[in-house]
């Protein structure tokens, strides 16, 4: 009994903390337009995106990079001017797919896989949209923090194959299509990763 109730208890604290990181902090507007990005993204790109929360502040911080969160295209998934089209893990809300404006105000970056054809593409996309719903691994996630603030934290850590943070997503997304990043180290991969990782290439500079 004392043992559920703990867990319970945990559980609501982890939600707590991971409503307060998810929340917005004001932050100055990239110049451009991110719809315009739509005419240069093909299924299977990778966005890179600065965040507008407390979570993307601190990931900025303790990565030393102007990226904090990494999403990927999988092309529209409903018939609309602004449809759901890009995949995401998000801390407070799990897998799911938003729409291009859902980045409106941020510096963005396209990566794109190099050496994928169409099936590898639709493989890649199927897998992604095959996982909207599944929630975001807290524990992935805070053993990473441990690890760049330097405090003890496990040894390795376990990929998921149910929970994910936003780059583990990807990880195990390019891995089915037989296109692994780091792969010695892909437990430990974090947004700006995705920007100098071999077999990608930028595919556009952002306005500073």
């Amino acid at each position: 009994m004392k043992a559920s109730v703990l867990s319970r208890t945990g559980g609501r604290v982890a939600d707590a903390l991971a409503r307060f990181l998810a929340e917005p902090i004001s932050r100055p507007a990239a110049t451009g337009d991110v719809l315009a990005l739509s005419a240069l993204l093909r299924p299977g790109d990778v966005l890179l995106t600065e965040g507008n929360t407390r979570a993307a502040a601190l990931v900025r911080r303790l990565t030393r990079s102007p990226w904090a969160h990494v999403s990927i295209y999988v092309g529209p998934l409903q018939a609309a001017s602004d449809p759901p089209c890009i995949v995401e893990a998000g801390i407070s809300v799990g897998v799911r797919a938003v729409p291009l404006s859902q980045f409106k105000g941020q510096r963005a970056r396209i990566v794109r896989p190099l050496g994928l054809n169409e099936t590898d593409r639709q493989r890649l996309a199927d897998w992604l949209v095959g996982h909207i719903g599944d929630p975001y691994d807290l524990v992935h996630a805070w053993a990473l923090c441990r690890w760049f603030l330097r405090l003890p934290a496990p040894r390795t850590i376990v990929l998921d194959a149910k929970r994910f943070i936003c780059s583990s997503l990807l990880v195990q997304a390019f891995l089915v299509v037989g296109h692994p990043i780091a792969a010695s180290q892909a437990r430990s991969v974090v947004p700006r990763d995705f920007e100098s990782a071999a077999g990608f290439e930028v595919v556009n500079v952002p306005p500073a």
